[in-house]
């Protein structure tokens, strides 16, 4: 399911159709060059990305042919493809670079123009000026679009390409472009820093820490812990239902928690542990206002040396997303805990983004 739903995501974003693509802001208009920029000392965008050469926007080709000193058009790629992978990969702004080939989620395109010279024989060229467009893009969403305008002194050096790079940085430094906060506003998923309500405790158990994935499909995580005992957790996930809601809750619930068993039977099996399921599938009564009651399952997992883990998963639907509650103690333990925490817990409401894709299917 979540493969088939973010291919349709991405034929949505073919043709157009997703909400968020509206809200990009054009290209920011072009200025004069800067003193000249120093590279960060450290990598400041400490993640992969796709690097592929692209096409000139018209609105940015409009703006070369201005600045031409005659009618002829600008000359695509002015500055090779190349070239603006070898200033990348020498001011190390990536972890990780991956030319030509889509390896990971965020994909870099880069576009260029540059003015050419038509003087007559014997004058003097004109200095050539470069026009390069920067799109960030995740899984085929473009998330931001920036225009580096460059008047070069001479003839194009390495230390321009670098330059034109470090103004387009200095740009997704201010904007945050590679952190998953604007990730999630750009592609209009549920804001779940503003909107979303958690117990602060639970019993003796305290929040920790939140942390959202850099996936808007797999949402966010709340993880609490005992002040007295390090290896008792209690992990509260939310993230949205990938499938149209008008099937029956307890068969997703079902699936969501079969697939979460056979993850905990690989994570086992690689500990070389062995897994006896104590409950699974078990109605889970929680108390609380939700209409649909939930469903859990209980494990415990044994090494060769005798050591022994216990694990219980809870998962139930709220609004159109999946709570899932999973803690590393015995249900006898975790239930009461359970029900205090739904009480409590208010989720965000349906995003533009995933009722633009259940709309779809």
């Amino acid at each position: 399911m979540i493969k088939s739903l973010r291919q349709l995501y991405c034929a949505l974003i073919a043709v157009g159709l997703t909400a968020c693509a509206s809200t990009q802001p054009p290209p920011v208009v072009p200025t004069a060059n800067e003193t000249l920029l120093s590279a960060p000392a450290e990598t400041p965008f400490n993640l992969p990305v796709n690097v592929f050469s692209s096409y000139i926007s018209d609105a940015t080709a409009k703006q070369c042919k201005a600045a031409q000193s005659t009618q002829a058009e600008c000359k695509n790629d002015g500055i090779a493809a190349n070239d603006f992978l070898t200033a990348l990969e020498q001011l190390s702004l990536f972890a990780e670079l991956s030319p030509s080939l889509s390896q990971y989620d965020y994909e870099l395109l880069i576009a260029n123009q540059i003015t050419e010279s038509h003087s007559p024989v014997g004058s003097v060229d004109a200095a050539p000026q470069s026009y390069t467009e920067f799109s960030v893009e995740w899984r085929g969403m473009q998330l931001d679009s920036h225009l580096v305008h460059y008047e070069h002194s001479g003839q194009v050096t390495a230390q321009d390409v670098e330059q034109i790079i470090l103004q387009w940085w200095q740009h997704a430094e201010k904007q945050h472009i590679f952190t998953t906060p604007y990730l999630y506003q750009a592609m209009g998923a549920s804001d779940y820093t503003n909107q979303l309500i958690l117990p602060e405790s639970l019993n003796e158990f305290q929040l920790a820490r939140q942390y959202l994935y850099p996936d808007p499909f797999k949402g966010v995580l709340a993880r609490y812990l005992h002040p007295s005992f390090t290896e008792a957790v209690l992990d509260i996930t939310i993230y949205p239902v990938l499938s149209v809601l008008n099937e029956h809750t307890s068969t997703r619930l079902s699936k969501e928690l079969t697939d979460a068993i056979s993850e905990a039977r690989e994570t086992a099996a690689a500990r070389q542990m062995n897994i006896d399921v104590k409950q699974h599938l078990t109605p889970f009564n929680n108390e609380s206002a939700i209409a649909e009651q939930g469903l859990m399952s209980e494990m415990v997992a044994e090494s060769e040396s005798g050591e022994s883990l216990y694990a219980s998963i809870y998962v139930f639907q709220l609004e159109d997303k999946f709570v899932k509650i999973s803690t590393t103690f015995p249900a006898r333990v975790g239930d009461d805990l359970v029900r205090a925490a739904l009480k409590e817990v208010r989720v965000p409401p349906e995003s533009p983004l995933m009722k633009e894709l259940r709309l779809a299917l």
